[in-house]
């Protein structure tokens, strides 16, 4: 009877952790999109000459942007990425605006979260 409460007790403990690094990496996701659209906003507004027409399209591809990130976030199903994924999304959101908007290389996390990945196909 203790061996299958301890097995239990187990098993609530992990679904928990995983929930929990889920909701981590759902806020990560999340946060990163808000800074994209901060630093979209940001770039808008010391552009004068931007047609309205152009604004819905760059309203798509900050939505398209934001996409990307949650399809990250969405690797809970393999638990090792989590962690990973998460520290990818957070390294990004770390950036200042311009190398955020303008970088031509990954994150050390998020390079490390490519290698992982890559495992699963993903």
């Amino acid at each position: 009877m203790l061996r299958k409460g301890l097995l239990v007790s187990v098993f609530v403990l992990s679904s928990s952790q995983v929930l929990a690094g889920a909701k981590e990496l759902n806020d990560a996701a999340n946060h990163l999109c808000n800074k994209v659209k901060v630093c979209i906003q940001k770039e808008i507004s010391m552009n004068d000459d931007i047609p309205a027409s152009m604004m819905g399209m760059v309203e798509n591809m900050v939505g398209e942007m934001c996409t990307q990130f949650t399809s990250i976030a969405e690797v809970h199903e393999f638990q090792d990425l989590v962690e990973p994924a998460t520290a990818c999304l957070n390294s990004m959101a770390a950036r200042d605006c311009d190398t955020l908007m303008n970088a031509d290389e990954e994150t050390q996390a998020c390079q490390d979260y490519q290698k992982m990945a890559d495992k699963y196909g993903n």
